[in-house]
Order: structure tokens, then sequence, then C-alpha cells
């Protein structure tokens, strides 16, 4: 049990992570919110391994807190180079240590593949002329996220009822931010698979168990930094209540929500600007959005454990006009020796 605990304490990073793409949904399926999923947290001088697959499905248009067709934007006349469809897949290995019964640090290594399908404009007479288009795939290493989870406060070490965690993280420039098109131009910057920014987050995580439940509060704010090319992500907080119930000794329901509030990007330099094109506008960037995660664990031994969720937003309000996610799957499978 008390390792199942701290499992659910790791879902603090399940939250908001760094780079984005033009949609809310992007922010989620980046930086360490995935990469720790369902990791068992290793005892003292034990390590644990985890492999995770999530896949960001994104194909529908919002401005503000309204839908939008394609139609709407193409008729508003703004923009000839549209998103139509945009999938973002990540695997990620991530190894944990247990450096004392208080502390575990974990490094995190993602594995970026990004495709996106476009509508392209071009003026003819007064009309416009739309073909549809597909982008190379973005496939790289993402950045490496370096962590630690500091009990600070434990009403028992055996099975505790109530704990009070800090989780400290910095996500490094790791992945490349400046790949290049055919024609000379950069990669959208919300599709590359790095930021190229030093990012820290600092996360706080209270949980309370209450046999066979498991609830869990916890708040995530990272700090963005701008990159050697002028651009800079926007800061994200997050706000998550989850919770658990063990069905039996191999098998939980889980469930939770996260609000995600995102600040907006910024391009000091211009070079991942151009105004003509949705996805490179930084005006269409940030927002806030509440999502909903229901999901099993199964454990399968005592020292592995099996998470599936998906996530569905319930809640968006996006500045301008942005590509959002319907849906996004999880899955992840971890062991501890």
């Amino acid at each position: 049990m008390r390792k199942i605990a701290m499992v659910l304490l790791i879902f603090v990073f399940v939250l908001p992570g760094t780079a984005s793409a033009a949609g809310l949904c992007c922010q989620l399926s980046s930086g360490v919110q995935e990469s720790l999923l369902g990791v068992a947290s290793p005892d003292p001088q034990k390590l644990s391994l985890q492999l995770s697959y999530s896949l960001t499905v994104m194909d529908r248009l919002r401005e503000g807190s309204s839908k939008r067709s394609l139609d709407d934007v193409k008729t508003a006349g703004r923009y000839t180079a549209l998103p139509t469809k945009m999938d973002m897949t990540k695997y990620t290995l991530t190894v944990g240590y247990g450096f004392s019964p208080k502390f575990r640090a974990f490094v995190s290594v993602p594995y970026i593949r990004n495709t996106m399908d476009m509508e392209m404009g071009m003026k003819k007479g007064m009309g416009t002329m739309w073909s549809s288009t597909k982008m190379e795939p973005v496939q790289e290493i993402g950045d490496i996220t370096v962590m630690g989870l500091y009990r600070l406060y434990t009403d028992s070490d055996e099975r505790p009822a109530n704990a009070f965690t800090i989780g400290l993280g910095l996500k490094t420039p790791s992945g490349p931010s400046t790949e290049k098109t055919a024609s000379g131009k950069y990669v959208h910057a919300h599709m590359q698979a790095g930021t190229g920014s030093w990012d820290p987050l600092i996360s706080l995580l209270y949980t309370k168990m209450m046999n066979p439940y498991l609830l869990q509060a916890d708040v995530t704010y990272q700090l963005t930094t701008r990159n050697h090319e002028g651009y800079e992500f926007g800061d994200s907080l997050a706000a998550n209540l989850s919770g658990k119930y063990a069905v039996s000794g191999q098998f939980n329901i889980t469930g939770g929500l996260t609000y995600l509030h995102l600040n907006k990007a910024s391009d000091n330099e211009g070079k991942y600007t151009k105004l003509t094109s949705l996805m490179d506008d930084p005006a269409n960037t940030g927002g806030s959005s509440i999502w909903f995660s229901p999901g099993v664990q199964i454990l399968p031994s005592a020292n592995s454990l099996i998470d599936l969720k998906v996530q569905f937003p319930l809640w968006e309000e996006v500045n301008g006009t942005q590509l959002v996610s319907s849906y996004r799957v999880l899955a992840g499978i971890s062991f501890s020796f």
C-alpha cells in the first residue's frame, strides 16, 4: 500500500509542462507531466524504471471560448496557413532512485513525434484557392527533465494517512528547437521537439489515505525562460484534484480534474513568427482549461504497475484562435528494483 500511495504522489507531475503547440492541449503533452506517469517510486537505495506513452489528438479550432469551423477561420481572411489536425506522440523513459525515506529523484528522457495536416491558401484574383498539405513529421529526442520529491511531513512512516510533499524540477534544453523546413524556415516553435530553454518547476502536494481511497490535491508552477533564438513559451500554473479507489490488491480506479492556465508566448526576434500562419502567430498562444482524467491501474506483481488513462477537456478559453484537442490517451508501465 505504501508503494501505491507513492505512485499517486507522482501524479503531481501529470500536469502542464513546457513547450506547447498552438492549443492548450499540447501544453499537457510536453515536459514532465506524463514522463512520471505511474512510476513506482523507489524505496531507499532502490531504483524504479518506467516507460510511458501519450497521444494527443488536436482536430478542433477555438476562438476565445467559442468553437470555430475551418470555414469560419478561412472566411475571416486573416490567415493563409491553417492547421487542421495535429497528432503529438511521446515515448518517455524515466529512471528514479530513492536516496532516503524522504527524498526521491528522477530523470526523464522523452522521444517525440509530431505530425500536422494543414490547409494552405493562395490568392487568385479576388478569392483564395485552398489546398491540403502535410508537414514533414518532427521526430527527435525531446527535453530531458531532472526532478525530485521531498516529503516535508507525514504522520507515519508506514502507511501514512496524511502527507505533504514538495517537488522541484528542471527541464533542460536538450531537445532540438531550431529544426527547419525544406524552404529554410523554422518549423513552428510549438512543433519543435525542444524549447531551447531552461525551465524550473515547483510543486506542492497534499495526500490523504483513507483505505481503500486515496485523495490528492496539488499545485504546480512552471517558470519558462527565453531561448537563444528569442522565443519564450508562457509560464504555466496547474491545480489538480485526483483520487484512487482500490477495488482489489491488483486493480485501482483513478480519476482527476485539472485546471490549467498558460501565459502567452513571445518572440522577441521574430524568427518563429509569420503573421499569415495561425500556428506562427504568438497571439494564438496561452489560455485556460479544465480537464477530466478517468483511468485504471493494474498491479501484476508487488514491484510493477500498469497505468492507463484518458483526458478530455471540459472547458477551454484560449487567446486568439487555436487548434485544440479532442482527447489524450496515456499509458505507462513501471517496475521497481
